[in-house]
């Protein structure tokens, strides 16, 4: 009988939950498989996107300079069905000098050139011949635009010429030749010719060269063929002074313009004047020798995609922490499931054995009071497998780097610093959440003795840096102490990050109090922010900078906003780029003692 108790009182037996392990295994291949097909869709999304994009510009560019032909050759078609022109024309030829005639068509050209913002409007005879000019221009004109007026005159045709360089004044123009008809009883005679000309700097290029969406790379281009070559008719946005000027073989592979003038309407990956790998759209422009190239780097296309990596990397791996975190959860409540019913198995069969029963059932107490507080702990929990994470990862690459190929030590750099990153991020997002949830308790505060304690507090994790800190006399703030405290530390920490590449960082904390308000500043020489961005500064996750330029979260500003909110106060931030910062909080007069 005793023989029996004591072999039913041997402790519960610890089997490996393969069950779980098994779940766990199977949790983490489908959140990876989701995660990459999650990936993909979204590369895809992006990439469709940008190519619909670069299209419907391309699209637009040919749409708009098509519009402006049609109107500039209806202005010509004005002169050109104009036989009220005639009169005027012919009594200039037969006297030149004729000063009522003179005056009456330089005041209707110049109305004309001022309307549609022609640069000069030239009257010509049939031989070429200048009878008259807004700009006061004497003499012939050039070979070339000679050679389009005689075809003009003899053909009774509008003429609108392609894109030149003009010889005498190292100027490009483009310009629409007109005939001036007389009408006879044998049917309309040419008797001069009315030469409009534009200057494609003041609206053709700015045209082009505009583009509707913020972008670092993306530019429009205007390209013809001659030959076996494509000339680039507008300045580049990447190379300055190349209209009429560059010029690379139509045969270049992968080269976009090339693309556009072998006439192909298409979407394509390949390679700029630059060098650079760019996704383009190529189109014809009607009735016209031109073509349009509106194109991105494709750094700049993928960069949201390798952003969305991260994001999916970092959404798999908190996936995978928190099944790893659930199935814990149940192998725990199994064991002390079993627990439980071997305690009760004691009670019933081996009740002289009270003392060990005693001690059991206090051990189990302790695992309840642990479940339940799992819940609430389970966000701070998982800032430890965070730390074994970053702590191996730094001592592999202290013990074995030496041992790694640059890959390697490349990624276990990454990791190291990844983790990191993640472990500031649940610090900061439990220090936002005590912020929301605290009641506040306010009391008078020596904010200068805080801000010089906050100070030397950061000084000291700083090392040998040059700093000038200047904390001025600051009145005294209503306020709960712990958040102020708060507040101090994330503005001076902010000061001290973004002034580390200056040779000595300045910083200075100062302060006024007004009539219904006490205001307070930090102040900083670092690399500023550009104001049309103050508004982001302090919205949650918003950050002005990269986290591989410097390190953070984007809640730190918003914590502060958060508090002085709470305690009625407003904030506020000045800045320049690259000539240091300024934020302000201000915060409600206490009650006078």
């Amino acid at each position: 009988m005793a023989e029996n108790v004591v072999m039913s009182m041997q402790p519960v037996s610890r089997k490996t939950p393969w069950q779980l392990l098994l779940v766990f295994l199977v949790l983490i291949i489908f959140i990876t498989v989701l995660g990459l097909f999650y990936y993909e869709s979204q590369k895809k999304q992006i990439k469709k996107e940008k190519q619909d994009e670069l299209m419907a510009i391309a699209n637009l560019k040919v749409s708009q300079i098509v519009e402006w032909r049609k109107e500039r050759l209806a202005d010509a078609l004005t002169i050109f069905d104009n036989f009220l022109l005639a009169p005027y024309v012919e009594r200039l030829l037969q006297d030149p000098n004729r000063a009522e005639e003179k005056h009456q068509m330089l005041t209707w050209m110049k109305s004309l050139g001022e309307a549609y913002q022609y640069e000069d409007i030239l009257l010509l005879d049939r031989k070429g011949n200048v009878l008259l000019s807004i700009s006061q221009k004497n003499g012939g004109i050039e070979t070339d635009v000679k050679g389009l007026v005689l075809e003009a005159a003899r053909t009774r045709k509008i003429i609108f010429s392609d894109l030149y360089r003009s010889k005498a004044s190292n100027r490009i123009h483009l310009s629409l030749i007109a005939p001036i008809l007389r009408q006879e009883e044998c049917g309309p005679s040419d008797i001069g010719v009315a030469l409009l000309q534009i200057n494609p700097y003041d609206f053709l290029y700015p045209l082009i060269e505009s583009w509707p969406t913020p972008s670092p790379t993306a530019e429009t281009m205007l390209v013809r063929r001659e030959g076996g070559e494509v000339v680039f008719l507008s300045d580049l946005r990447h190379r300055k002074d190349t209209a009429l000027t560059l010029r690379l073989s139509a045969g270049t592979p992968n080269l976009p313009a090339a693309i556009a003038v072998n006439g192909k309407k298409t979407i394509s990956e390949g390679i700029d004047y630059r060098g650079e790998k760019v996704l383009a759209a190529t189109r014809a422009i009607p009735d016209s020798p031109w073509f349009i190239v509106s194109k991105v780097d494709k750094e700049e296309v993928y960069a949201p995609i390798r952003q969305r990596l991260w994001n999916v990397m970092l959404l798999i791996g908190l996936c995978i922490i928190s099944a790893g975190a659930g199935v814990i959860l149940i192998w725990r409540r199994r064991e002390a499931e079993e627990e439980r019913r071997y305690r009760q198995y004691l009670e019933e069969t081996v009740k002289e054995r009270t003392g060990e029963l005693e001690r059991s059932n206090r051990r189990l107490e302790a695992s309840y009071r642990d479940l339940e507080s799992f819940s609430y702990a389970a966000s701070h929990d998982l800032r430890e497998p965070l730390i074994v994470i970053e702590w191996s990862s730094g001592n592999l690459l202290k013990k074995y780097g030496d041992k790694l190929d640059d890959e390697g030590r490349e990624k276990l750099t990454t990791i190291s610093e990844k983790t990191r990153q993640l472990t500031h991020f649940i610090g900061d997002l439990l220090s936002f959440s005590r912020v929301s949830t605290r009641e506040i308790e306010k009391s008078d505060i020596d904010m200068e003795a805080l801000a010089k304690n906050v100070a030397e507090e950061i000084k000291a994790t700083l090392g040998d840096r040059n700093l000038e800190l200047e904390i001025k006399s600051l009145p005294v703030a209503w306020g709960d102490p712990s958040m102020m405290r708060q507040v101090v530390i994330n503005l001076l920490s902010n000061a001290f990050k973004y002034t580390r590449r200056e040779e000595t960082a300045r910083i200075e904390i100062g302060g006024t109090e007004e009539r219904a308000e006490t205001i307070y500043y930090v102040k900083d020489n670092g690399i500023g922010f550009d104001e049309d961005a103050s508004e982001k500064l302090f919205s949650l996750f918003k950050r002005l900078h990269a986290s591989e330029e410097f390190e953070g979260t984007g809640i730190g500003l918003f914590i502060i906003k958060r508090v002085i909110e709470k305690h009625g106060g407003r904030v506020w931030a000045e800045g320049r780029i690259n000539e240091g910062a300024i934020f302000y909080f201000s915060l409600p007069v206490g009650p006078r003692g």
